[in-house]
């Protein structure tokens, strides 16, 4: 079990990945297209452009993993095993999966292979954390819905497995890839890698029957539950490429989950993350820039050095 601490970035091209590396990653990430749920935002369609990468990152010291974490409907299932036997081949360190189906095959037939769990497996407490642990998996990627107290309690049930956390970019509004807004409105499956982010587009608000628009006040997260007032009538989202279609929503304490919630920015967290368990800080954003890589990377490697050091993290890092 490695308990170094590990900023891992995401690998969306070779470039990327040269970014990223450059700026003080320890680790890349890069999804397999037809594998992954980044199908349409990565490079990595041949095995020679992954050989590519890989050796790329190992000539660098450092750690890629593959990607593979679809939910598989029965006609990808021998494809991800011929596809697999090719990843092997290529000696990543470790490959993120997702399906119970493909993990149980991969282990039978690629003993060697190192797994991690992705967070698309949704793991939101110790005992599903000690079932994986059990079976094998040595890292499992928390679900991005946890909060710092419900991880410290899974590392302190199950402390011999590696704990991976998203530290920054978008987070799903849903639990990690169980939405049904991109299949409803694109027929862009999330689970299949082909989410259109359905939650981010332009939506307006409109109250009661008459439909008349309204602007909704905002609220700061510390403020949930304290005073909440339910709200009265019936309320409307009309999609900003989809005019007269009003679709109804009700919300919660929590507010409405159809809306996106804001990215994570966890670079001031680094310090009780890590206490709490975490040794891989990982970055989401596989389809952003060159330019992102590079100062998400530069900030959280400062960031995470600050914190081995014992030192204080700059407020330079925050903005």
């Amino acid at each position: 079990m490695n308990t170094e601490l590990e900023l891992l970035m995401p690998g969306g091209s070779l470039e990327k990945i040269k970014y990223a590396v450059a700026y003080g990653a320890d680790a890349i990430y890069a999804g397999v297209p037809r594998y992954s749920l980044r199908a349409r935002e990565n490079e990595f369609f041949e095995a020679e452009k992954i050989k590519e990468a890989v050796d790329y990152v190992h000539s660098y010291g450092k750690k890629i993993y593959l990607t593979c974490n679809i939910y598989a409907h029965n006609n990808k299932i021998n494809g991800f095993m011929e596809a697999m036997g090719e990843m092997v081949k290529l000696k990543p360190d470790a490959f993120i999966m997702t399906d119970p189906g493909l993990i149980a095959l991969t282990k039978e037939k690629f003993p060697e292979a190192v797994i991690h769990l992705s967070t698309q497996a949704n793991n939101t407490n110790w005992a599903q954390v000690k079932f994986w642990k059990d079976y094998g998996v040595e890292r499992v990627i928390l679900a991005r819905e946890l909060n710092i107290k419900e991880i410290r309690e899974i590392h302190d049930k199950v402390p011999d497995i590696e704990l991976e956390a998203f530290v920054h970019g978008s987070i799903c509004m849903a639990y990690s890839g169980r939405c049904l807004l991109s299949n409803y409105f694109s027929y862009r499956d999330a689970n299949q890698g082909t989410c259109s982010h359905s939650c981010r587009w332009g939506f307006k608000v409109y109250a009661n029957d008459a439909l008349k628009e309204k602007e909704l006040g905002k609220f700061e997260a510390d403020d949930v539950m304290a005073d909440y007032i339910p709200l009265e009538g019936d309320f409307y989202l009309e999609e900003g490429e989809r005019k007269k279609e009003f679709l109804p929503i009700d919300e919660d304490e929590y507010g409405t989950y159809i809306m996106n919630s804001k990215d994570l920015c966890a670079v001031d967290y680094l310090e009780e993350l890590k206490d709490a368990g975490i040794t891989s800080f990982k970055v989401e954003g596989r389809n952003k820039t060159e330019y992102y890589a590079s100062l998400v990377a530069r900030a959280y490697r400062k960031g995470i050095d600050a914190m081995k050091n014992g030192s204080r993290i700059s407020d330079e890092l925050k903005t």
